[in-house]
């Protein structure tokens, strides 16, 4: 009985911290620039909603496009050119969307001047570096605004 009500206050205090978690307060947008390898929390279920606008930039993107692309291309130069043009209207509808993606993030990054991946940029005015979480993102960002608000500066 005991090790029964442990569990449940475990469980009960797992799910009250769970609800009770800061959240997004103030911040509207988070833009994530980061590569394909990185691992960026949480990435929202089909439906679910956050209560921030999310933008996740993946800069290699335009490498893995092409790539994907020349390894379903046959070796020989002609059949590759005759597969290509046979599936033209297929490829461009397809990846045009995902190159247009691509560049507008490498265009963002240079506007942000972001320097390292990863990096999250924070109602277009901060940027973090050195986080996948976009949770934890917002926190330190959050902590550094009360920080510079309680010395009287503007973040």
């Amino acid at each position: 009985m005991k090790a029964r009500s442990c569990f449940q206050r475990l469980v009960l205090g797992g799910v009250l911290s769970i609800a009770c978690t800061p959240q997004a307060q103030g911040v509207l947008t988070v833009e994530v620039f980061a590569n394909s390898a990185m691992h960026i929390t949480p990435v929202p279920a089909q439906g679910q909603a956050l209560p921030y606008k999310l933008s996740v930039y993946r800069l290699d993107a335009l490498q893995r496009i092409e790539t994907t692309l020349n390894q379903q291309l046959p070796q020989k130069e002609a059949d590759a050119r005759a597969r290509l043009q046979a599936n033209q209207a297929r490829l461009k509808r397809e990846v045009t969307p995902q190159a247009v993606a691509a560049a507008n993030g490498i265009a963002l990054a240079h506007h942000y001047k972001i320097k390292r991946l990863p990096a999250m940029v924070i109602d277009r005015k901060a940027v973090v570096y050195g986080l996948t979480d976009v949770g934890a993102a917002i926190e330190r960002y959050q902590a550094t605004r009360g920080a510079s608000a309680a010395r009287g500066r503007a973040p």
